[in-house]
């Protein structure tokens, strides 16, 4: 995949079958705002380059086979109000730079929608989340893939 390094968006929106890492390149899109990567078949772990994509407003990476944690350089996006990390394997916790997100843009109490989505309800099984979120505004189960809106 080539980049243009002026864009303000990049979206590839469900059922594009592409598969793989996400390039290095796409870090260097600092002026990008809004990145959907739904309904793929992305995999490898978020790179903490992630944080120099600082204008970021949204970021999509819902439905992926993506690994690791979330990395806390995502704190870096102070403009991030929309994050959705659901339907991924990516595992452990809401990094506290993320949730620190929540007085500032991220998570805002005027917003109807669900801002934050990630796979943190208990699994009802083994009653463990697969993802613990203490700012989630929405959470699904990881094995059913079931979702609920969090008071």
């Amino acid at each position: 995949m080539n980049f243009d390094l002026a864009k303000e968006s990049f979206s590839v929106w469900g059922n594009e079958d592409l598969t793989g890492h996400i390039p290095d390149s796409l870090y260097n899109l600092t002026m990008l705002e809004d990145l959907h990567l739904f309904r793929n078949s992305f995999s490898g772990s978020i790179s903490e380059q992630i944080g120099r994509l600082t204008k970021l407003k949204m970021l999509t990476l819902a439905e992926n086979n993506f690994t690791g944690t979330l990395p806390t350089e995502l704190g870096l996006c102070h403009d991030l109000e929309f994050l959705r990390i659901e339907m991924t394997n990516i595992e452990g916790s809401a990094p506290k730079e993320v949730c620190d997100l929540t007085n500032k843009k991220l998570f805002s109490p005027d917003r109807d929608d669900e801002y934050f989505k990630a796979d943190c309800l208990e699994d009802n099984v083994t009653k463990v989340a697969f993802f613990v979120c203490d700012c989630c505004s929405s959470c699904c189960d990881h094995v059913t893939n079931q979702c609920i809106i969090l008071d």
